[in-house]
């Protein structure tokens, strides 16, 4: 009766893991990262882009955002906006490289837009 009982629970310990791996595989189309979007001001320190997808159907823009009193905030950005498009434009130019990235932020300063949205 215990070999039973511990197959049973072995079984259903197996069940459980392979049930969670097809919820965690399942995308649900239409389901951005960014439900909310604005414009940002204030000095950008980092930014990532989420390019479209099977879940969404726009590009996004996540920046990290140091605020006045020196803590940082992750932000979605406006992807109309011009910092937005000078990021994005940048991130194109440099072929999506990752270690170039602060090229992208660098020219932001040069523009003259390290404080306010245009």
């Amino acid at each position: 009766m215990a070999l039973l009982q511990r197959n049973v629970a072995l079984l259903l310990v197996v069940v459980a893991a392979a049930c969670m791996e097809l919820y965690q595989a399942q995308t649900s189309i239409g389901r951005c990262s960014c439900p909310r979007v604005q414009p940002v001001k204030g000095k950008i320190l980092d930014f990532q882009v989420l390019e479209k997808g099977a879940s969404c159907d726009k590009t996004e823009l996540v920046v990290t955002r140091i605020n006045p009193d020196n803590s940082t905030q992750m932000l979605c950005m406006f992807t109309e906006g011009t910092r937005a498009k000078r990021l994005l434009s940048c991130w194109e130019r440099i072929n999506k490289d990752k270690s170039r990235k602060m090229e992208c932020i660098d020219r932001l300063k040069m523009a003259g837009n390290g404080t306010t949205e245009k």
